[in-house]
């Protein structure tokens, strides 16, 4: 990097060139700058399944304001996400995040009866993704 001052109204044009060393030395002398980065995924805590007649609500918490999304299936490869894109998505400039989530999965987009598998995943602003283990609920038959 190279440094030029100019001083002008001098009887003429004076300038100094200064390089990186210089330019090293003030930003040690001053202390410079020291930026840290986010690598810490949010912890997720309390994650859980409450099965109704209008279908099925997954909540649970995180440390640090994050998104929003399940992902579920009739398996453990799971195949369906909810929403779509993470709800609150903090990386962005929409939302500042939340650290309590909840979805709601329509009783009319699940099979009745049926065991589902689901975890939770959210993201913090720097990016770093956590993921929750395997969930399972059953949702109500047509009798209940």
């Amino acid at each position: 990097m190279l440094l030029i001052v100019l001083l002008i109204g001098l009887g003429g044009l004076v300038y100094w060139q200064f390089g990186d060393q210089l330019l090293a030395f003030f930003k040690s002398s001053t202390g410079g700058t020291t930026t840290t980065t986010d690598t810490t995924k949010p912890a997720i805590s309390g994650a859980k399944a409450t099965v109704g007649v209008g279908g099925v609500v997954i909540t649970w918490k995180t440390d640090e304001l994050a998104s929003t999304q399940v992902e579920y299936g009739k398996t453990t490869a799971y195949g369906s996400f909810a929403p779509a894109q993470p709800q609150d998505d903090p990386t962005g400039t929409q939302s500042a995040g939340v650290i309590d989530h909840s979805v709601t999965l329509s009783s009319a987009s699940l099979e009745k009866g049926a065991t589902y598998h689901y975890r939770v995943k959210s993201k913090d602003k720097a990016g770093n993704e956590a993921v929750s283990g395997d969930g399972t609920f059953t949702t109500l038959t047509a009798q209940e």
